[in-house]
């Protein structure tokens, strides 16, 4: 037997998060988002199973937008017994850089069979700073 602890699987310096699996298959579950870039604008697609539109927000704020929500559980019989539970519950919040010059109040939202698609238009190229280069003295 062998006195490291390195290969302990409760001292793994490798492992230092051992339930992430747990809270990463939540988090995929819950708030997970595909980005695609039109020639107009960039659209958020997520999906939301067994949410509705008021269990979910969302803002721009400071050239970034933040969704977030709620999926709660709809078990209410206390006196179930129950064997298992595979369907995630818990709120999820998901924050993106938008570009520079974003008008906030064009953003648009749809909620459709437990997808949410955010249409986010881009900036006019005028609202797009120039590039500047700066030299450098002695």
């Amino acid at each position: 037997m062998s006195l490291s602890l390195y290969r302990d699987p409760f001292f793994d310096s490798w492992d230092m998060f051992p339930f992430r699996g747990e809270e990463q298959k939540r988090f995929n579950m819950l708030g997970s988002c595909d980005i695609v870039e039109s020639k107009d604008a960039h659209i958020f697609t997520m999906d939301t199973p067994g949410m509705s539109k008021d269990d979910v927000k969302i803002e721009v704020e400071n050239d970034v937008l933040t969704v977030s929500g709620e999926r709660k559980s709809k078990h209410e019989e206390k006196d179930d017994k129950v064997h298992r539970v595979e369907r995630h519950y818990g709120s999820f919040k998901r924050s993106f850089g938008l570009p520079e010059g974003v008008d906030a109040s064009k953003v648009k939202a749809k909620f459709d069979n437990g997808q949410l698609r955010i249409e986010v238009p881009k900036p006019p190229q005028s609202a797009k700073k120039a590039k500047t280069q700066v030299a450098i003295s002695n």
